[in-house]
């Protein structure tokens, strides 16, 4: 207490011989300032005050101001006595190594706060100047080597300061990457070389890829093989900067774990090939972000219910969930929060992070998540198993927007291949288990299955489209080309067609497609050229009148469904525009195949639409809902596919009109002799519209708890009602096509 008292009474003095004293120039002020600093250290040796009990705070914060007060009074890109006495007597290198003894305690923290002010209120460029940026980098090292530190909060300000200063002037990032030197034989070796550096540093870039990844000499190889032309005296770079936001990113402070985070973003970002190189090669960044979501996912719950894990919510950020709050909502939220929370931080830094870092992080996590840790468990024979891993599949391929981490998951669940796929194929094994997944005994693994194929269905990837439906439809052999024009014509037809190569598998997209009106009239048949409301009549009546249940309710004609599907069209030909699709059919040669096969995801889509009676109300409407996705694609060879049911197809070719044509039929022939059928119709619905104001789309997952009446043919009830309801949305996406294609300038 006596301590205390006197210090107070020690300032107070100190600030009346202040007032008192003859007014000085700011170098004369700002040099005494220093000195008070400087002589505490020599007068008081032994003792070990606080460093609250010194006038150290209080002079380093004079000493800021009055570099302030004198850049607001000099003149445009000066320095003033002030900033130069600071630059020549480097005060900051010594700040730094009083910062580092930590004495008195709490010398550190005044040191970075004194940093951090010092670069965040000058205008000045000082950061440049060698006597800033090696004291500077000199501390961004001490950041972060103490696993909770009481200075933690004070280093990520100084942190973030220096990273907005470089975000600014990316070219100052150079400073904070450390290049060892080279010993006496390596620089004598460097001397005598003849190659140019740049070959130099591409030689090491091609010996590098002979090394296996798990080779002894793997970390020694990526430091020596970066993506730019520095040669070998880039080996074992130190990027200070983000292995101390690295370590930081760890911090049990949640806010400084997340400045720490910002931080790495903004490094990442950079448009520094250097610092891009060095992140990618000389630092754990790819390999620490991926860890931390392999570990995040391994802490998921071993059960969740569909429902809650589809209304989770998580975006990266404060958004954290204590123990007791995960205990009332359901175990194991807390947990899915956090890896949700993870995935959204990697995808939204990858979709702002220079394209080098962010193609490296995304493969990362290819690699080392999905191969290694999401393959085995899509692909495990339990049931349970592979559901839950499915639903959580399809809840990561929700979170991924960044075109390169939402290419990775593409190409991890379909593959690269792009030529037509053969029946009977099987590679890659995680996309033929899926396909076949979707037709599996286990409601609950089918539903789950198709509603990650509805997921893909959304994303805006042109090779998921490609992959599963477009490649076995570009070479049109579903359709059956019908002569009209005279012998001659034909004759002629014939010549020309004869005088080009057969077999040409060039990939030039000029060659290889076909305009129909070109090169065979009797192909310019499409939807777009049917009168639209033969074909929205055709799906009308494919079920007769009396097992027609809407007319009961107000939604009975088809145009409920069109202010819907014109938002969806619009929405999804905004997305489909980059890709270059054609206005009309087309064919493309290298995709022609001998005999007509519409792939294993067009096939399983139409073997479950044909026993639309026989499954239960969730399946057909997500099976439904992936059929409209699929039909609302704008590419003139899918839509005639799927919407003209006037279309002349090869013999054996199952088209989804001709599906529902036999599945009518069926219905007709099995529930003709029902008197009391129409009623039977109308009670159901009531039923269904009582547990969702939106029959179609209704959560699949609800479980409906206001029937008060259970049918024996309960299932087959339902599915005429959702074939009825279905027709109707076809009906409205063609009407919507057709206007569409009207509209279409020329």
């Amino acid at each position: 207490m006596k301590k205390k008292m006197f210090s107070k009474f020690s300032n107070i003095l100190h600030n009346a011989v202040e007032a008192l004293a003859p007014q000085l120039s700011l170098k004369e002020e700002f040099v005494h300032h220093w000195k008070s600093v400087t002589a505490f250290f020599m007068d008081n040796k032994g003792q070990k005050l606080p460093i609250d009990q010194t006038q150290i705070p209080e002079h380093l914060e004079q000493m800021v101001v009055l570099l302030k007060e004198e850049e607001l009074n000099a003149e445009l890109d000066s320095t003033g006595p002030c900033m130069e006495y600071l630059l020549q007597h480097k005060l900051l290198d010594t700040l730094y190594s009083l910062g580092r003894t930590d004495h008195p305690p709490g010398m550190k923290q005044i040191v970075l706060q004194f940093f951090t002010k010092l670069l965040s209120r000058l205008k000045q460029p000082i950061l440049a100047h060698v006597s800033v940026h090696r004291a500077v980098n000199r501390l961004v090292k001490a950041c972060g080597e103490v696993q909770a530190a009481p200075t933690e909060s004070e280093e990520i300000q100084f942190l973030c300061t220096v990273c907005s200063l470089i975000k600014s002037t990316p070219y100052l990032v150079n400073f904070f990457i450390e290049v060892p030197k080279l010993n006496s034989d390596a620089r004598k070796t460097s001397l005598t070389k003849d190659a140019p550096r740049p070959e130099t540093g591409a030689g090491h870039m091609t010996q590098s890829a002979d090394i296996p990844a798990n080779s002894p000499d793997t970390r020694t190889t990526h430091s020596t093989s970066p993506n730019t032309a520095n040669g070998p005296c880039s080996a074992g770079r130190n990027f200070s900067l983000m292995n101390s936001l690295l370590s930081l990113s760890h911090s049990a402070d949640s806010r400084v774990a997340v400045k720490a985070c910002e931080g790495l973003m903004l490094c990442s970002s950079l448009p520094e090939e250097t610092a891009a190189s060095c992140i990618i090669h000389d630092t754990r960044f790819c390999t620490e972000m991926t860890q931390r979501l392999i570990e995040a996912y391994l802490k998921l719950p071993a059960f969740i219910s569909p429902a809650d894990l589809e209304n989770a919510e998580a975006k990266w950020g404060l958004d954290v969930i204590t123990e007791s709050e995960d205990h009332k909502t359901f175990l194991g939220k807390r947990h899915l929060v956090s890896f949700l929370s993870w995935l959204d931080y990697c995808d939204q830094l990858i979709s702002i992070a220079n394209p080098m870092v962010a193609k490296t992080l995304a493969k990362s996590i290819r690699e080392l998540f999905l191969n290694v840790i999401m393959e085995p468990s899509v692909l495990q024979a339990s049931e349970a198993g592979a559901t839950l891993a499915t639903a959580y599949l399809n809840r990561c391929l929700r979170t991924v927007c960044s075109p390169e981490l939402l290419s990775e998951f593409c190409f991890f669940i379909l593959g690269h291949e792009r030529l037509p796929e053969q029946i009977g194929e099987t590679t890659p094994e995680i996309r033929h288990r899926l396909i076949e997944r979707c037709n599996h005994l286990s409601e609950e693994l089918s539903l789950v299955t198709l509603k990650l194929f509805d997921t893909l269905l959304q994303k805006d990837d042109e090779h998921i489209m490609h992959n599963l439906v477009l490649r076995n439809l570009l070479g049109r052999n579903y359709y059956k080309v019908t002569p009209v024009v005279s012998e001659e014509v034909n004759s002629a037809q014939d010549k020309e067609d004869n005088s080009k190569t057969p077999n040409d598998t060039s990939l030039g997209k000029e060659d290889n497609i076909e305009q129909d009106s070109k090169e065979k009239p009797s192909l310019n048949r499409s939807s777009s050229r049917t009168e639209v409301h033969k074909i929205v009549n055709c799906f009308l009546a494919l079920l007769p009148e009396q097992l027609k249940s809407s007319y009961q309710t107000a939604d009975s004609g088809y145009d409920m469904y069109l202010r819907d599907a014109h938002k969806q069209y619009r929405h999804i030909c905004e997305m489909t525009d980059p890709w270059s699709w054609p206005k009309e059919p087309v064919v493309i040669k290298r995709f022609v195949m001998d005999d007509f096969y519409e792939g294993a995801f067009l096939r399983m889509l139409l073997d479950k639409m044909s026993h639309l009676l026989e499954q239960s109300y969730p399946v057909n409407l997500q099976l439904t809902s992936v059929v409209a996705r699929l039909a609302l694609l704008p590419h003139p060879n899918l839509t005639e596919y799927l919407l003209d049911p006037f279309l002349p197809v090869t013999d054996g070719t199952r088209t989804l009109f001709a599906v529902f044509q036999k599945l009518s039929s069926e219905i007709r022939n099995k529930l003709h002799a029902q008197s009391d059928l129409s009623q039977q119709l109308v009670n159901v619905r009531r039923q269904l519209m009582g547990t969702s104001t939106n029959l179609h789309r209704k959560n699949p997952y609800r479980k409906t708890t206001r029937y008060q009446t259970r049918y024996e043919d309960q299932n087959q009830l339902e599915a005429i009602i959702v074939m009825e309801e279905f027709c109707k949305e076809l009906s409205a996406i063609a009407f919507v096509k057709h206007h569409s294609e009207v509209n279409r300038p020329s």
